[in-house]
C-alpha cells in the first residue's frame, strides 16, 4: 500500500476545509412549518454548528405564522404577512457558533427572493426590501446591508447577495445573522407576501493549528502501524 496515501488524504481534507465557500446552507426542501417556526431544515455545514430551527416575527414585535400549504411555500421560508399594503416587514435570527477547532470568516449571504399571494402562488413583479445584519456575541452591530426594491414573482426568483467585509468570527460565543424582509421603503403598494429560498452563508473555515497537528499525528500514526512487519 502507498504509505503516502494518508498524507495525501490529509492534505486534500485540509485544502477542502480551508477553501470551502459554504459555511451553512439550506434549500428548505421537506422542511416543516408549525406556527412561526421552520424545522427539519437539513443544514449543510462547514466550520459552524447547526443553527437549528428558524422562527419569524413581525418587525417591531407582532406575531407572524409561516405559510406551509403549497409546494412553493412549504419548500421556502415565507411568512404569512402582507408586507406591501401595510408597509411592514418580518425578521428572523440565525445563530452562528464557530465549531471547535476552526477559524471562520464570513464573506457573504445569498438567497432567492420570492413574492407570494395570499393563496400561496407567486405574485407578478412585486418589489421587496431585504436587510441582513451581523451581531456579535454581545449583540452589538457588526455590519448591516440593505438591498431595496428587489423585483420578484411569476417565476422570477432573483438571487440577492449581501457582501460583507470579510468578518472574522473570532469572539467567543454566538454571533447572530438577522434577516429582515418586506416592504419597509414603501415602494410597492399592491399587496404581497415576501419570502426567501436557498439560503446560503458563505465564507472560509480553516482548521486551527492544533487541529492541523492532531490530524497530522493521526496520519503519521496510521503510517507507522501499516509499516510494521
Amino acid at each position: 500500500m502507498n504509505r503516502l496515501a494518508p498524507i495525501v488524504s490529509l492534505a486534500l481534507t485540509l485544502s477542502a476545509s480551508a477553501h470551502a465557500a459554504v459555511l451553512a446552507s439550506t434549500d428548505f426542501n421537506d422542511s416543516t412549518a408549525s406556527g412561526n417556526t421552520k424545522s427539519n431544515l437539513n443544514w449543510s455545514l462547514n466550520g459552524i454548528n447547526d443553527p437549528g430551527n428558524l422562527s419569524v416575527s413581525e418587525f417591531g414585535g407582532g406575531a407572524v405564522n409561516l405559510f406551509n400549504g403549497q409546494t412553493l411555500t412549504q419548500d421556502s421560508f415565507t411568512p404569512a404577512l402582507n408586507v406591501a399594503n401595510l408597509n411592514t416587514s418580518w425578521t428572523f435570527d440565525i445563530p452562528i457558533t464557530v465549531s471547535s477547532g476552526f477559524d471562520v470568516t464570513l464573506t457573504d449571504v445569498t438567497f432567492n427572493a420570492l413574492s407570494v399571494s395570499g393563496g400561496e402562488a407567486e405574485n407578478p413583479n412585486r418589489q421587496n426590501d431585504f436587510t441582513v445584519s451581523l451581531l456579535n456575541p454581545s449583540n452589538g452591530l457588526v455590519e448591516a446591508i440593505t438591498i431595496a426594491d428587489t423585483v420578484a414573482g411569476s417565476g422570477s426568483q432573483p438571487l440577492v447577495t449581501f457582501d460583507f467585509v470579510d468578518v472574522a468570527l473570532d469572539l467567543p460565543g454566538t454571533y447572530t445573522l438577522r434577516i429582515r424582509g418586506g416592504d419597509y421603503t414603501g415602494t410597492d403598494t399592491s399587496g404581497n407576501h415576501t419570502g426567501l429560498d436557498n439560503l446560503t452563508i458563505n465564507g472560509t473555515a480553516i482548521p486551527e493549528p492544533s487541529s492541523f497537528a492532531l490530524l497530522a499525528l493521526a496520519a503519521l500514526a496510521a503510517i507507522g502501524r501499516r509499516s510494521r512487519p
